[in-house]
């Protein structure tokens, strides 16, 4: 009988080991990204975007500023792609810094930039190959005018993909974290527990936005003013937990499967907390425009980090490694210019970027939510057999 129970406990937990043995350390990847040798490149992006974006707001370089954007992307893409090869590897990053000391620190810099040519140069081709093929003069001529409108609703994915990247690093976080010995709480509490820590957490954070807003503004202001938004965090918990409750009432004859449970839940509601305070700021709380566009490029660096991260991870447990740690840095460029294009043709077709993100942020909290209940069915339906014969047994 002990035996049983063991290949039962071993079986229960199957699901849950291949998410602990996921990758989950974000400083390794983050060094690759911002190291030294490869600088010039994350300031060559931060530069052309900010400019193709402005460029996209006149409508006589819209269409130019999206060939642009897809241009870069592919340059980036190809880079990426063939990174394996010793000398593209050698033409895109850094070997030394020893032309640092050479004349000046402002030549010395401007020199790291030949490292930026050859995704230049591919990306200059494909803006090339685009106006010859779908340019006013090109082979297919009716698509031209399209382009930004193809370019913008990749936003859509974009959004998605930050949700499902960062459903991937939280569940693999909440398997590592789990305990597979001790009592199982009861489901009825563990809930009130994760509800009560959630409207903590919510409180808290607006109340930092509020007092930044009116730093004169008292406890009772805050519940006054924004009694929405955490009604809309309670609904949110109340629908996603009545939503799984019948899959979580599975995990309360093992510890493990109760411990990720608890843990992967509450972690899903802090993150849906904060991209639901940004669209309660960002249309009912007046923020700053600066404050919104600092933030929003903080989310994209995020989004393309965690994209990076979640595609590195997976292609360390494939044969095919066509994204590992090596070439994360042009993928994650390939991927900032896609990204960044999208919101500037968003922009430029409803005229103001509040639209366009919080847009971004429902089909995050849309994709967050189905991730959630998804994880979960996945963590437990192979296991779902084995309860119920365990039930009955008992």
């Amino acid at each position: 009988m002990e035996t049983e129970n063991s290949k039962n406990t071993h079986h229960l937990n199957e699901e849950l080991e291949s998410l602990k043995s996921t990758e989950t350390s974000l400083w390794r990847l983050f060094k690759t990204l911002l190291s030294p040798k490869t600088m010039p490149h994350i300031v060559l992006i931060s530069l052309l975007s900010v400019l193709l974006h402005f460029m996209s707001s006149a409508d006589s370089l819209t269409n130019f500023s999206a060939i642009a954007f897809i241009g870069l992307s592919t340059g980036y893409g190809v880079t990426a792609i063939g990174s394996k090869n010793e000398r593209i590897r050698g033409w895109t990053i850094s070997k030394s810094v020893d032309d640092e000391f050479s004349s000046n620190v402002f030549t010395a810099f401007l020199k790291k930039f030949k490292i930026c040519i050859f995704p230049l140069i591919v990306a200059a081709i494909t803006v090339v190959l685009i106006y010859a093929i779908f340019g006013e003069n090109g082979v297919i001529p009716g698509v031209y005018e399209l382009i930004p409108l193809v370019l913008g609703s990749l936003f859509v994915t974009w959004a998605i993909i930050q949700g499902i990247s960062f459903s991937t690093w939280a569940s693999s976080i909440s398997a590592k974290k789990t305990k597979d010995s001790g009592s199982v709480s009861s489901l009825k509490f563990s809930t009130v527990v994760n509800g009560t820590i959630l409207v903590i957490f919510s409180i808290i954070i607006l109340s930092v936005f509020q007092f930044i807003k009116k730093p004169s503004s008292s406890i009772i202001d805050i519940f006054i003013e924004n009694w929405i938004y955490l009604g809309l965090v309670i609904i949110v918990f109340s629908s996603t937990t009545a939503w799984t409750w019948k899959i979580r009432t599975l995990g309360k004859h093992s510890k493990s499967l109760d411990s990720f449970s608890n843990r992967w839940t509450l972690i899903c509601h802090l993150f849906l907390s904060w991209h639901i305070l940004t669209v309660w700021r960002q249309n009912f709380m007046s923020p700053n425009p600066i404050e919104i566009f600092i933030e929003e490029i903080l989310l994209m660096i995020f989004t393309v980090f965690m994209a990076i991260w979640s595609l590195t991870s997976k292609g360390y447990a494939t044969k095919f490694k066509l994204l590992n740690e090596e070439n994360s840095l042009p993928w994650g460029l390939a991927f900032g210019y896609a990204y960044a294009g999208s919101v500037a043709m968003l922009t430029n077709v409803f005229d103001e970027i509040t639209t366009v993100m919080t847009i971004g942020h429902i089909i995050v909290i849309l994709t967050v939510i189905y991730t959630h209940r998804k994880i979960l069915i996945n963590v437990f339906s192979k296991h779902d057999d084995e309860i119920i014969v365990k039930r009955l047994a008992e």
